[in-house]
């Protein structure tokens, strides 16, 4: 009986590190937010790709650019619009985590709040 309770208590234990590791794996995504990942936005009239560079800069086949910043929890993303009178516009939302090959429905991901499916790509 002793065995038993000696087996039991040490699966407990490494499934205790198993979770352990897991939510360290999760805490550190997040603390880098979008970091050297890419996206792919498509609405109805649009599709393109969303890169966030390491250092700092948001790229997007469309030709938008411009610079992003990550305080842990909120993304926020500042870009010029195209054309010689284009605006500059800061979007800053809540960041949600995606793992490669996960999609959401947002509104949160064009400059006109237009709905999209996001895709993490990279």
């Amino acid at each position: 009986m002793n065995w038993v309770i000696r087996i039991v208590a040490v699966s407990i234990a490494v499934l205790g590190l198993s979770f352990t590791a897991m939510t360290s794996v999760s805490a550190q995504d997040a603390v880098l937010g979008p970091e050297g990942r890419a996206y792919s936005v498509e609405t109805r009239s649009t599709r393109f790709v969303v890169r966030f560079t390491r250092d700092g800069r948001y790229e997007d086949s469309r030709g938008l650019e411009g610079f992003w910043s990550f305080d842990g929890r909120t993304l926020c993303v500042l870009v010029r619009e195209p054309g010689p009178n284009g605006r500059e516009v800061e979007l800053c939302r809540p960041w949600r985590d995606m793992r490669v090959g996960v999609s959401e429905i947002s509104s949160e991901w064009t400059l006109n709040g237009e709905r999209a499916r996001v895709s993490r790509i990279e």
